[in-house]
């Protein structure tokens, strides 16, 4: 996790091709993905999907998924890549509908046209 959280791509691939588990979850309930996404680091995450995308919609201890992370910190090329990649924006957390407003909100600050559903 130290690895995806710190940007450092070589050592995201040695762990994997070491046997890693793409799913661990730290304390919050992050995995590696998680943590990648929350904070930017598009070639990790790009990796990750690209090994594990089962993984794509895995939610932490509060029900927010990868792409959840992505859309709350703006991090449109993240979203993009989540996306085509299959993530599920209709997943909800444990309060609310929390990604599928996100997506709507992301959709109207960013002037996109959005689905019919916002």
């Amino acid at each position: 996790m130290v690895a995806c959280e710190n940007n450092h791509l070589d050592t995201v691939k040695y762990l994997l091709r070491a046997g890693a588990a793409i799913s661990q979850k730290d304390i919050m309930g992050f995995t590696c993905l998680h943590l990648a996404t929350k904070l930017g680091h598009y070639d990790i995450v790009h990796h990750l999907v690209s090994k594990a995308s089962k993984h794509i919609n895995c939610q932490d201890d509060g029900g927010w998924t990868p792409i959840t992370w992505a859309i709350e910190y703006k991090h449109k090329e993240l979203v993009r890549l989540l996306l085509s990649r299959g993530a599920d924006v209709n997943i909800r957390d444990k309060v609310s509908s929390w990604v599928r407003f996100l997506q709507c909100e992301w959709f109207r600050k960013s002037n996109r046209p959005s689905d019919s559903n916002c």
